[in-house]
This record gives C-alpha cells, structure tokens and sequence, in this order.
C-alpha cells in the first residue's frame, strides 16, 4: 500500500500529535520541545516508539520542516509526540519559509514561493538579485 501524505499547519501538529517537553535541557528550541541530534538527547529519543517520533530538517527548497519519522538527513533535531502517527503516513509540518542563499555575494532573501531560486537556476546564474547586474535580471526574468 502506498504511503499517504499529509501536510499540517506548526498548530494542527502540536494541538494533534502533543509533542512532549525536553526533561533534559529546558531551553531547548521550539519552546523546549525540541531534542538534540546527539548526547543524552538523542539516547533518550532512540528509546521512543518509532511512530512518536519526529525530525526536524531543512528542506531541499530552503524552508524548515518537521517530518513524521526518524531521519539524518539535513536533521536538526528531533521531537517525541505523546500520540503517534498513522503508518504508512508521511506527515510534514512547515515550519520555516524557503531562502534562497547566494553564493556569490552571500546574501540570504525570505523566497517563499521559490521565485528567485527557481528564476537564477533555470540559466545556472550563480547569483541573486542584490549582485546580479540588470543585464542578468533581465535575463532572468526579474528586472530591478
């Protein structure tokens, strides 16, 4: 059977799933329910029932993410939810906006919808608005 996928909003996974608080470090990220990707942290949530976990990451498009299950990929932490998800269910929870990071001049720009991202790689310009000359805008798409 294949798995189903399900995208939640940060309040429908908290007020659903009821992640726990960190007991070990009470001022970790996302209001002290986050756990660490090693240490005791992590001891503590490989003890968990596999279908109460979950990682948070950074998405291939730049924005952050919770997804149910456990993963390494991208992870920066992980949480423990006292009612556990469905099987044969991905769940995934965004939870930051995508940037888009320039290389070439190391700017970050807010790219919710992937435009800039989408519009500079499409002619493999290693560059972002703030850097590109308006030849190259233009070329892109986006001119100043």
């Amino acid at each position: 059977m294949p798995d189903s996928f399900i995208e939640l909003t940060e309040d429908e996974w908290f007020n659903t799933y009821k992640p726990i608080k960190n007991h070990l470090e009470t001022n970790s990220s996302f209001d002290g329910h986050m756990f660490e990707t090693y240490g005791s942290e992590v001891e503590f949530v490989k003890t968990q029932d596999t279908n109460k976990i979950w990682m948070l990451g950074d998405g291939d498009d730049g924005g952050m993410y919770i997804w149910s299950g456990w993963g390494f990929v991208n992870r920066i932490g992980y949480f423990v939810t006292e009612v556990p998800f469905p099987d044969n269910t991905t769940i995934q929870i965004q939870v930051g906006i995508p940037w888009y990071y320039c290389e070439n001049c190391d700017s970050e720009l807010e790219d919710p919808d992937n435009i800039i991202r989408d519009a500079f790689q499409e002619v493999d310009l290693e560059k972002c608005p703030n850097c590109a000359t308006i030849e190259e805008m233009t070329l892109v798409g986006l001119e100043k």
